[in-house]
């Protein structure tokens, strides 16, 4: 089902606040865009909870150097539960002062509307090989 638009946007904005929180080093709003038992799986390891997903995303960094580009999404649900498929590049800077593509896949996305706006249940990316 085709969800209204004023729900796709807050699940873009919400994709927005998920990317920042990585890029910028904030584990707290990073486990945020999740529900309190909300799931993070990449490659082999699954995250679940705030206190695996806040872990998990005190290991990323946060330098400001690295960027997530999502693009391509396709949101389909009803005004309580979604579904969201899109693509991702994370690019860095290298040494040289060039940027480049450290990884490159798929999102596939639960998400659940709450009292507060939409949050991921589950999140798994999958890399492109």
């Amino acid at each position: 089902m085709v969800l209204p638009t004023d729900d796709v946007i807050a699940i873009q904005s919400l994709v927005a606040r998920y990317n920042f929180a990585v890029d910028e080093g904030d584990p707290e709003g990073f486990a945020g865009c999740f529900t309190h038992g909300g799931e993070f799986s990449w490659a082999e390891n699954e995250y679940h909870g705030r206190d695996e997903l806040v872990a998990f995303a005190k290991t990323l960094g946060g330098s400001g150097q690295m960027r997530h580009v999502v693009t391509s999404a396709l949101t389909d649900g009803d005004r309580e539960r979604a579904t969201m498929r899109s693509y991702c590049h994370v690019t860095s800077i290298g040494d040289d002062g060039k940027p480049f593509i450290t990884v490159q896949g798929v999102y596939e996305d639960e998400l659940t509307r709450t009292g507060g706006g939409w949050l991921f249940t589950k999140r798994r990316f999958t890399s492109d090989k």
